[in-house]
């Protein structure tokens, strides 16, 4: 894989992830570009279900995601365990085979990244809409190891901005 290839690959990730919608159009502290959505809930950003197996914790999720989203295709799930890594979590690069039979590696997204590029692109539009990533089982993962510095984001302020902000390496 080339280097610009990785470039580019950085520079759409970060024009969506740098883009600031026009009703907010303000900056943090920092001076850096915020990005708030019109979409409101009531539910809240982040939640944790727990509970004993079989109490209906997938279920409760299941009907909560179809009272907040209008299309099933706006969400996805995903099953933690112990070998689960960053790299399926995220996104890795990964060896695949060209039209001519020659391997290269290729950014392949995981969850994570590809709710995040569907909502933020989403958001970009007239009517944007909600996104939603359940994670089921996230006690049996080595959760540090499969978040990474991306946790950081899932501290936010009343707005639903991250008080934090990520350095993205371009490994």
């Amino acid at each position: 894989m080339n280097q610009k290839t990785v470039h580019n690959a950085m520079d759409n990730l970060s024009s969506l992830l740098n883009y600031t919608a026009p009703a907010a159009g303000q900056n943090n502290a920092s001076g850096a570009l915020v990005f708030r959505t019109t979409v409101t809930s009531t539910f809240p950003l982040n939640r944790i279900i727990f509970g004993a197996p079989g109490t209906g914790k997938s279920h409760t999720l299941e009907k909560d995601s179809e009272a907040l989203l209008p299309s099933p295709l706006n969400y996805e799930r995903v099953t933690f365990h112990p070998d689960y890594t960053y790299a399926q979590f995220v996104g890795g690069y990964k060896p695949v085979t060209d039209e001519n039979g020659d391997i290269r590696y290729k950014f392949v997204a995981g969850p994570f990244t590809r709710v995040l590029t569907a909502a933020l692109a989403n958001a970009r539009t007239d009517n944007p809409q909600p996104y939603l990533l359940i994670v089921e089982e996230i006690n049996r993962a080595r959760v540090a190891a499969v978040f990474g510095d991306i946790f950081q984001l899932l501290d936010r302020d009343e707005y639903g901005v991250s008080d934090y902000h990520i350095n993205v390496s371009e490994e």
